[in-house]
């Protein structure tokens, strides 16, 4: 009697088993897997997001506090602008306010979009250019003036590549040699001589030019038609 029982239950199991098999469709446990492997797939995804979003909310949050630092300097009364102290020498001749207008000292300044030579280059001027000075700014390198370019664009010029004295009209036609003068490849003592002159020497006055070291070299000629440069404090133009 229980044997029959007990085949009866099993008969009865299985005869459930199929009626569920005919009646959930057989896609269902496929479908599942497949769900939970694309939101594995997602969280995989996400999470170097999640580390990026962390490190940058992090980088935010250093960058405020720097803000509210320079906030604080600024209600403090505190030097934060870009501009030197006006303590501190910024121009040439000693003087505490920028130059209303400089002119270009070379026949190639640049301009550039910073305060170094690194930056970009905006513009190139030839010599004689006068440009607008609206800031200054000594650095490292040494002393800069932000310029206007045009109505629209500013820039940056060295020092040394500029003058606050107006250049004269006239344009020299000779350069007289105070003593005697090398005549040099380049416009620095570095280049070789190319001609010794002797004192009192009538030498054609091609151009001028300040180099690195803030020296004004004149582009001269020579007699013997030797062209070369000519440091301007061993000789005068005329």
């Amino acid at each position: 009697m229980m044997k029959k029982k007990f085949i009866g239950a099993i008969a009865t199991i299985l005869g459930l088993s199929l009626i569920v098999s005919m009646f959930i469709p057989t896609s269902t446990k496929a479908d599942t897997n497949l769900l939970l492997a694309s939101v594995e797939w997602v969280q995989a995804q996400l999470n170097p997001l999640q580390t990026k979003v962390t490190a940058l909310e992090k980088q935010l949050t250093e960058q405020e506090a720097m803000i509210k630092q320079l906030q604080k300097a600024v209600a403090e009364g505190g030097n934060v602008v870009v501009t030197p102290p006006t303590t501190t020498p910024s121009v040439p001749d000693a003087s505490t306010d920028s130059p209303k207008v400089v002119y270009t000292s070379a026949s190639s300044v640049k301009a550039y979009s910073g305060a170094s030579r690194d930056y970009k280059v905006l513009a190139t001027f030839g010599a004689d250019k006068a440009l607008t000075v609206v800031d200054q700014f000594k650095s490292a390198t040494g002393l800069w003036y932000r310029v206007e370019i045009s109505a629209t664009a500013k820039g940056w010029v060295f020092s040394g590549d500029v003058t606050i004295t107006k250049p004269t009209s006239s344009i020299p036609s000779n350069v007289v040699a105070k003593q005697a003068v090398n005549v040099r490849k380049g416009a620095t003592t570095n280049y070789q001589s190319l001609e010794l002159v002797a004192k009192g020497t009538t030498l054609k006055y091609l151009g001028s030019f300040k180099n690195a070291n803030g020296e004004t070299w004149y582009n001269v000629q020579t007699a013997k038609g030797t062209k070369g440069w000519v440091l301007s404090t061993l000789t005068e133009v005329k």
